[in-house]
């Protein structure tokens, strides 16, 4: 990467789209093969130093600070939403988006307005244009708006998901008043390493001195290594040591529960007290799109969820057992590369009658050939078919399902997002 952005030509007034092809000039790593991942990639002096540049003063910033694999954005929909039913100011960041990258950005429990988003760009558009800033990433960008979007609103809260580990990523830079770490997987192996030991040094990356962090539900595996590379710090808390009172039977799914826990002891270490059934009600009525999202479409029933990793498909698998014992499943299934493949296709092969392989993404996906070869090495007990359009596949197989047939779309963000979109 240059030291400098390039400068652009001021054009007229920005609106939406136009904003959105602005953004585009910025390299961007959420949809490439391979992340060239290294701390000289992605140093966060350069975002310290554009913020300084720009003033945005980040420091005034309450934040709750959110990694994991799993649960993440979850996790901070049910904090943002109870802070701010409970009167606070909240601001929300977020990633990846499913719609709109306005979905990102989150204050009070709307979204950015586009054609505020669109002043946001293009403010800090015509500031690139006549200063010389540190170059960034498409995300980092985004991050440096939510940020000065979040001061510019004086927000009481403000609560920031890790985009990809946490070490290294951009959201890493205010300091936190409270670090969350939700269940830790193998995933992104090609990027953050292939050991929970090494994915964990990237997540625990977020940890600060004189902040306290909770650690949310892990394996044994994660536990150990979270324990010793913790045991000398004090506030260290754990989720499982805080107790409320309702259970998984108030939900779907165990995930949610899972999450709801996480973000209700988050809120106790916050507040020292919570209103447990206002939380409980908020918890149980957030609709949170593309998680175990069922909707009736053409008077068929379609479940959404973006469940990714082992432990999330496998959450999903009893979910769907849980909720629609009494059905027979097609999977339409998507999956990005440096995921557990063989483990997360054994754990819906086993509740699918059929899957439908697709592509959702060029370049991150595994594609639908490759999930069909390595089904069949498997020897999976159900049928197998490939559609690598997935408009189309949708298309065609919700038409086709009988009544006693759900369709489950799941494996990625990019597949629940286009689906959901059109």
């Amino acid at each position: 990467m240059g030291v400098y952005m390039s400068l652009y030509v001021i054009s007229e007034a920005m609106n939406f789209e136009k904003a959105k092809e602005f953004l585009k000039k910025f390299v961007s790593y959420e949809g490439v093969a391979k992340i060239p991942y290294s701390d000289a990639v992605f140093d966060l002096q350069r975002v310290k130093d554009f913020l300084q540049i720009y003033g945005v003063e980040y420091e005034k910033l309450k934040c709750i600070h959110v990694a994991g694999s799993k649960g993440k954005g979850s996790t901070c929909a049910f904090i943002a939403n109870y802070l701010w039913r409970d009167g606070y100011k909240v601001g929300l960041y977020t990633s990846p988006h499913l719609f709109d990258v306005t979905e990102r950005f989150w204050l009070n429990g709307k979204d950015i307005p586009k054609n505020e988003f669109a002043k946001y760009v293009e403010d800090l558009k015509n500031f690139i244009e006549k200063n010389d800033c540190p170059e960034l990433t498409y995300f980092e960008i985004l991050t440096v708006i939510a940020l000065k979007y979040f001061v510019d609103n004086g927000v009481d809260y403000a609560v920031l998901e890790v985009g990809l580990g946490g070490r290294l990523d951009a959201t890493n830079v205010p300091r936190p008043v409270l670090s969350i770490l939700t269940m830790v997987e193998l995933e992104h192996t090609d990027v953050l390493g292939n050991t929970i030991e090494k994915i964990l040094y990237e997540k625990l990356g977020i940890v600060k001195n004189g902040a306290p962090i909770l650690i949310g539900f892990q394996n044994g595996e994660a536990i150990k290594v979270i324990g010793k590379r913790l045991k000398n710090k004090e506030d260290v808390f754990y989720v499982k040591d805080f107790k409320f009172k309702f259970s998984e039977k108030n939900f779907l799914d165990e995930a949610r529960f899972e999450n709801v826990h996480v973000a209700f002891s988050a809120l106790k270490i916050l507040l020292k007290r919570v209103n447990e059934k206002k939380f409980l009600k908020i918890a149980m009525q957030l609709k949170l799109p593309g998680r175990i999202d069922v909707r009736k479409m053409l008077g068929k029933t379609v479940v959404f969820d973006v469940a990714h990793t082992e432990k999330s498909i496998s959450n999903l698998a009893d979910a769907l057992k849980k909720n629609f014992g009494k059905n027979k499943f097609i999977f339409l299934f998507a999956l990005m590369k440096g995921k557990n493949v063989q483990n997360i296709l054994r754990k819906i092969s086993h509740l699918a009658e059929k899957i439908v392989f697709t592509d959702a993404h060029e370049a991150r996906g595994i594609a639908a050939v490759e999930l069909q070869k390595i089904s069949h090495d498997l020897n999976l007990p159900c049928e197998i078919v490939v559609v690598r359009n997935p408009k189309i596949a949708f298309k065609n197989f919700l038409k086709s399902l009988k009544k006693n047939q759900l369709l489950v779309v799941t494996g990625s963000h990019f597949l629940v997002g286009k689906l959901l979109k059109n």
